[in-house]
């Protein structure tokens, strides 16, 4: 039995995105780099003034505050605690792996370029995550900052957006935009195909 275009095309994604992964990972420090630089950015020019600097452990990326967290359990009796949010990039980077991988299935021409120009399109929507997920810990999980229950709403819905859909559907959009002529052929194919079992 032959492999239509779209099994053969979902295949060979599939087995790209579980090897890129796996180089994805190992290299998860380094692509962790611009995302933690953009974050940074974001909080010196948009967070209120609680928010103090940003450091970059590994892919871990950490918000430190002014904020204080009294009676945390672990602290001494006098001793007050400062929030630090933490944020694991990897749950928000997937998508260069996921981009690269549908790439290299389509066969995409001057793939070095699309790579390049997809990851920079990325790091926008990469740090949309990181920002919202620290501010859900800020303000919805600790509490700590003086947030309205509308701002804490937006917050919510920023933070479930930047982890739920952002990740998996810009990439995916990303490939669609730079690759119109396989997907016309994908489109087509398919097309065919249904016509042809009616």
């Amino acid at each position: 039995m032959r492999l239509s275009l779209v099994g053969l095309f979902l295949l060979k994604a599939i087995a790209w995105f579980i090897a890129l992964l796996f180089v994805w990972y190992q290299l998860s420090s380094l692509v962790t780099l611009p995302v933690g630089l953009l974050a940074k950015a974001m909080v010196s020019m948009l967070f209120p003034p609680w928010a103090e600097e940003v450091q970059r452990a590994g892919a871990t990326l950490t918000l430190l505050t002014t904020l204080e967290i009294p009676g945390m359990a672990g602290v001494p009796a006098g001793q007050v605690a400062v929030l630090g949010p933490e944020v694991a990039f990897l749950k928000y980077g997937y998508g260069l792996p996921l981009l690269i991988a549908l790439l290299l299935a389509s066969d995409a021409k001057g793939l070095l370029i699309k790579a390049s120009l997809g990851a920079l399109a990325l790091l926008p929507f990469q740090v949309w995550g990181v920002c919202f997920d620290w501010l859900k810990q800020v303000a919805i999980e600790t509490g700590a900052a003086p947030f309205s229950p509308m701002a804490r709403e937006l917050i919510a819905f920023g933070y479930q957006f930047g982890y739920l859909v952002l990740p998996a559907l810009v990439p995916v959009l990303l490939w669609v935009v730079m690759n119109r002529r396989f997907l016309t052929a994908f489109i087509l194919e398919a097309t065919l195909d249904g016509d042809a079992t009616t």
